[in-house]
C-alpha cells in the first residue's frame, strides 16, 4: 500500500507541474502576456491618478489596481485561473482603464465644462461598484481554489481509508530478529 500510496504522490505531481506549463493548451508565455497586459492597464490607472487632486478617488483606484494585480499574483500561482483572469481583463479592467483615463481627464481639464461635475459625480459613486465587480471576479478565483483543495482533500482520505482497511496498516511485517544468545 504505500507502493500505491508513493505512485500516487509521484502522478499527482507530474500532474501538477505539467499542468503549470501547459493549462488548457495554454503555454507559459501566454500566461505571462495576460499577466504583462493587465499590469499595463493597472499601471497607466496608477500614472493617471496621480494627476487627481482629490485623494479618496486616489485610493479608490489604487484600490482598484491592487484587486487586480493580486489576481494577476494568483494567475501565476495557479495557471488554470487563465480563462478567469482574460475575462476579467476584457470585461472589467479596460472598460475601467477607460473609465479613469477619462475621468482623470475631465477632471483635470480649466476650465471644466459645464455639465462636467455631474458626470464626475457619477463616475465617483461608479467606483464603488466597479470595487465590488472585481472583487467577485477574484472570489471565482478562490473557488476554485477551494474545490482543488476539497478534491485533495478527499484523494487523501480515500488513500488513507484504503490503508486502514488493509488491516496491516502501520504494522512491521518483518519484525526485528531476536536474539537467542541472551544478548540485545
Amino acid at each position: 500500500m504505500l507502493i500505491v500510496l508513493l505512485v500516487v504522490i509521484i502522478i499527482a505531481s507530474i500532474r501538477r507541474r505539467d499542468d503549470f506549463v501547459n493549462v488548457d493548451s495554454a503555454t507559459r508565455q501566454e500566461i505571462d502576456s495576460t499577466i504583462k497586459t493587465g499590469r499595463r492597464l493597472t499601471l497607466a490607472m496608477r500614472q493617471a491618478s496621480h494627476r487627481l487632486m482629490q485623494v479618496e478617488i486616489k485610493k479608490e483606484i489604487e484600490g482598484l489596481c491592487k484587486i487586480a494585480e493580486s489576481m494577476f499574483e494568483m494567475l501565476r500561482k495557479d495557471p488554470n485561473d487563465l480563462r478567469i483572469v482574460k475575462q476579467f481583463i476584457t470585461y472589467y479592467l479596460e472598460p475601467t482603464h477607460k473609465i479613469v483615463l477619462k475621468y482623470v481627464e475631465l477632471a483635470t481639464t480649466r476650465p471644466m465644462p459645464a455639465d462636467a461635475v455631474s458626470i464626475l459625480d457619477k463616475t465617483e459613486k461608479s467606483f464603488k461598484s466597479i470595487r465590488t465587480a472585481f472583487l467577485q471576479q477574484k472570489e471565482k478565483m478562490l473557488a476554485n481554489d477551494v474545490m482543488d483543495l476539497d478534491t485533495e482533500i478527499k484523494v487523501f482520505e480515500t488513500i488513507s481509508r484504503n490503508m486502514s482497511m488493509d488491516g496491516d496498516s502501520g504494522k512491521d511485517k518483518n519484525p526485528p530478529p531476536v536474539s537467542t544468545s541472551g544478548q540485545k
